[in-house]
C-alpha cells in the first residue's frame, strides 16, 4: 500500500477569497439600515393613509436590530453545535429573499414582517461571519481583515446611499433592489466559503472537556452593551449637537459631518497599528477614551470648526470600536465556544443600539432637552469606563508578573 494513503489530509487554508467574502458579509447588517435611510420620506408619502406611518417607517429601519439582539445568542449556540457554512449560506439566502420582498409586497404590515425576516438573517450572518473570521485566520491575518473590514464598510456605505437615492427616485420601493446583492454573495459563498477545519464533532468534544466561560462571556456582553450605547449617541444625535450652535448653517453642517465621517476608516487603520503594541482590552480602553473625549469636547465647543474637530476625535474611536471588540472576543474565549461568544456579542451590541436613543431621550427630559449636556454625561461615563479598564489591565499585568516570578507557570495574557 502506498505511503501517501497514510499521510494526513491537508487542511484547507483560508486566503484572499474567503477574506473578501467575510468582509462583504459583515457589511449586510449595515446595508439593511443605510440602504433605506434616503427612502424614508418616500415610503412615508407612499403609505400616508396608514395610521402612525411616521413612526412605523423609521421603525422598519431599526426593527432588524432588535431581532438580532434577541436571536444572536441562540445563533451562536447553533453554530457551535452544527457548524458554520450551511448556516451562513441559509441566512444569506434568507436575507436576499426577505430583503427584496418589498419589491412585490403592497402593504406596510407585509413589508414590516419581511424586515423582521431580514433581522433574523442578520443575526445569523453577523454572528457566523465574525466567528468564521476567527476560525479561518491566525492573530496577524485576523487583525488585517478586521482593518480591511473597517475601511471598506464606510466606502460601501457611501456607494449604497447614492444608489438608494437614485433607485428611490425611479420608484417608491426601488431601494429594496439593493438587497439582491446578498443573492450574488450567496453564490460566492457557495463556491469559495468552506467549513473551518474544526468540525462540529471536534467542537462538541472540546466542549465536553471544558466548562463554558460564563464570567468572561457575561463581562464581554456587559462591556459590549455599554460601548454600543455610547457608540450610537453620535451616530443618531451628532447632527442635533451641531444644530445647537447659533452660527451654524445647514449646508456647512452637512459638509463638515461628511468630512468627519472620513475619520471612521482612519480609526480602523489606527486599530491595526495599536493592536500590534497593546492588548485587545487596552485597545478598547483607547476606543472609549477617544469616543468619550470627543463627545465632551463637542459639548464644550461653541463654533462649528471646534465641534467638527472634536467630532473627528469621536469618530476615530468609533472607527476602532467594532473591530476592537471582535478582536477581543477572539483572544478571550476558547475556540470551542467562539460561536456562542460571538452570538452573545451580537445580541449585546444590537441591544445597546436599541437602548441608546431611549437613554438619550430620557436624559434629555431630565436636562431641559439639552443634547450637549447629554453628550457631557455620557462622554464622562465613557472616560470613566476607559480609566477603569486601564487600571484593570495594569493591575492584572502586575499580578501575572508576580505569579511568573513565583514560578506558577502563568503566562501573560494578550
Amino acid at each position: 500500500m502506498s505511503n501517501h494513503l497514510h499521510s494526513p489530509v491537508k487542511q484547507r487554508q483560508a486566503g484572499v477569497a474567503q477574506g473578501i467574502i467575510i468582509v462583504l458579509t459583515t457589511f449586510l447588517p449595515i446595508l439593511a439600515i443605510v440602504s433605506l435611510a434616503p427612502a424614508v420620506p418616500t415610503l412615508i408619502q407612499h403609505f400616508a393613509n396608514v395610521p402612525y406611518v411616521e413612526t412605523l417607517v423609521p421603525l422598519m429601519l431599526t426593527a432588524p436590530g432588535l431581532v438580532i439582539a434577541v436571536a444572536g445568542p441562540c445563533t451562536g449556540w447553533v453554530a457551535d453545535k452544527f457548524g458554520r457554512r450551511r448556516l451562513l449560506l441559509g441566512a444569506t439566502l434568507l436575507y436576499g429573499i426577505c430583503g427584496t420582498m418589498p419589491l412585490y409586497l403592497h402593504t406596510l404590515p407585509q413589508i414590516f414582517l419581511s424586515r423582521l425576516g431580514v433581522g433574523l438573517a442578520e443575526a445569523v450572518v453577523l454572528t457566523i461571519a465574525n466567528t468564521m473570521l476567527i476560525d479561518y485566520y491566525d492573530d496577524n491575518k485576523r487583525r488585517f481583515w478586521l482593518t480591511v473590514q473597517g475601511v471598506v464598510g464606510p466606502a460601501m456605505a457611501v456607494l449604497v446611499l447614492a444608489s438608494s437615492g437614485y433607485l428611490t427616485a425611479m420608484q417608491w420601493n426601488g431601494a429594496f433592489i439593493i438587497y439582491s446583492f446578498a443573492l450574488l454573495l450567496f453564490l460566492a459563498m457557495y463556491f469559495w466559503a468552506f467549513e473551518p477545519t474544526k468540525t462540529a464533532q471536534q467542537t462538541q468534544a472540546a466542549i465536553r472537556e471544558q466548562r463554558f466561560p460564563w464570567p468572561r462571556v457575561l463581562a464581554l456582553s456587559a462591556l459590549t452593551f455599554s460601548i454600543a450605547v455610547i457608540y450610537y449617541v453620535y451616530t443618531i444625535n451628532g447632527a442635533n449637537a451641531f444644530h445647537t450652535l447659533n452660527n451654524a448653517q445647514p449646508q456647512e453642517i452637512g459638509l463638515i459631518m461628511s468630512l468627519v465621517s472620513l475619520a471612521v476608516p482612519a480609526g480602523s487603520l489606527l486599530f491595526g497599528i495599536l493592536t500590534r503594541r497593546f492588548s485587545p482590552l487596552r485597545v478598547i480602553a483607547f476606543t472609549l477614551l477617544l469616543m468619550g473625549g470627543g463627545m465632551v469636547l463637542m459639548a464644550l465647543s461653541r463654533t462649528v470648526l471646534p465641534m467638527g474637530a472634536s467630532s473627528v476625535v469621536q469618530q476615530l474611536g468609533a472607527g476602532m470600536a467594532i473591530n476592537a471588540m471582535i478582536y477581543w472576543v477572539g483572544t478571550l474565549i476558547p475556540p470551542a465556544y467562539i460561536g456562542r461568544a460571538m452570538g452573545a456579542w451580537s445580541g449585546a451590541f444590537f441591544a445597546g443600539m436599541f437602548v441608546s436613543p431611549i437613554l438619550v431621550g430620557l436624559l434629555r427630559l431630565q436636562m431641559n432637552n439639552n443634547i450637549l449636556t447629554v453628550f457631557i454625561v455620557l462622554g464622562v461615563l465613557a472616560l470613566l469606563l476607559a480609566l477603569a479598564i486601564f487600571l484593570y489591565t495594569f493591575s492584572r499585568h502586575s499580578r501575572l508578573l508576580q505569579h511568573a516570578k513565583e514560578g506558577s507557570g502563568w503566562q501573560l495574557a494578550k
